[in-house]
């Protein structure tokens, strides 16, 4: 057992996605070399904790909240986690929308250092490493008037926190060029707006000489619906809650699907992306992206038309797909973990 111990508080589920969960199990699997890892989340409908267990990882579970966190509520039941299962020194590294800066201060005196991983850059934070992997439109001294000032910013797509099987794929990941072959459709594990099955009605209809994978995580609520298509649909195939994304991700010429935290794992792999905007959180990131020639950005989800997502695979040439593959190749490198340990390490060991 190992002294130092670092609980990570973060949720998953149906209406807040699995992105943050994930992003938090990959930066996990590495910090685990030097520290015993302890998860704190909630059992929210749709959740994907089983995860973690089949990783191995500890998982202490919270009761599911109905509507909203109630931040004091929530930071008394850490505490007394951290209390419990605690070492002889704690680290805290948060994620989470829902948990804001009076959580943090309630919980900090409690841990040797508090972590926040956040994406928004518009949140003040009580904390002593911040960690903001997305790019923005306007990344310089973004967090300079919302943290402390003794705050390290680990900022930028270098510290982006990716599973291995996607790290590992990167050296045999090519640029891509024409003619597209294979399409990724993938919206997210719950696809809240319900993007797959107007698309992949109107890829059947076209006349596109394309394979299309499609991707859906078990919260889908119209999963059955497009399995049927799927499974009627020759050139189609069905991947449900899969752990073979990165192969997926691989095998495709482009992507068709969301903003996010996958924004990632399709840029290490070099995957040219059409994407869509479901929340206000991808907006920035996703127009940084378009700015960067590294996706098409089609804008928000209740303004595009389902014809859109085609005639935007339609307008491509080889130089545009080119282009964007070997941006998004160069702007992940899949070392961000490894950045994100280190700096921890360090602030531990000068104490």
């Amino acid at each position: 057992m190992k002294a130092e111990k670092i609980f990570i508080r973060v949720d998953s589920g149906t209406k807040i996605g699995y992105g943050h969960l994930i992003r938090c199990l990959a930066l996990a699997e590495y910090l685990k070399k030097h520290f015993d890892v302890i998860f704190i989340s909630s059992t929210l409908p749709g959740n994907i904790i089983n995860e973690l267990a089949r990783k191995k990882i500890q998982i202490c579970k919270l009761k599911s909240y109905p509507k909203k966190i109630n931040q004091k509520n929530d930071a008394k039941k850490t505490i007394s986690l951290i209390k419990k299962y605690g070492g002889k020194k704690n680290l805290m590294i948060v994620d989470s929308y829902e948990l804001s800066k009076k959580w943090e201060t309630e919980i900090k005196s409690y841990v040797e250092k508090l972590i926040v991983i956040d994406d928004l850059g518009s949140r003040s934070h009580n904390c002593d490493i911040i960690i903001d992997q997305n790019l923005h439109t306007k990344m310089n001294g973004i967090y300079d008037k919302l943290v402390p000032n003794h705050c390290i910013q680990l900022l930028g797509p270098k510290y982006t926190m990716i599973r291995d099987q996607f790290v590992n794929l990167r050296k045999l990941s090519k640029i891509r060029t024409f003619p597209i072959k294979r399409i990724l459709v993938s919206f997210g594990g719950s696809d809240i707006e319900n993007q797959t099955m107007p698309l992949l009605k109107i890829i059947k209809k076209s006349n596109l000489d394309v394979h299309v994978d499609v991707i859906v995580g078990k919260s889908n609520l119209n999963k059955n619906c497009i399995k049927k298509i799927c499974s009627i649909t020759k050139k189609f195939s069905y991947f449900e809650q899969t752990n073979k994304i990165a192969k997926l991700m691989h095998s495709a010429d482009i992507s068709i699907g969301s903003g996010g935290s996958t924004n990632w794992e399709r840029c290490i792999l070099g995957l040219p992306a059409i994407v869509s905007i479901v929340s206000n959180d991808q907006i920035d990131v996703t127009k940084a992206l378009s700015e960067k020639k590294c996706i098409i950005n089609l804008g928000h989800v209740k303004k595009i038309k389902d014809k859109d997502y085609l005639n935007a695979v339609k307008s491509l040439n080889n130089k545009i797909l080119y282009q964007m593959s070997q941006k998004s190749f160069r702007l992940v490198d899949g070392k961000g973990k490894e950045r994100i340990s280190r700096r921890i390490l360090s602030i531990i060991s000068e104490n």
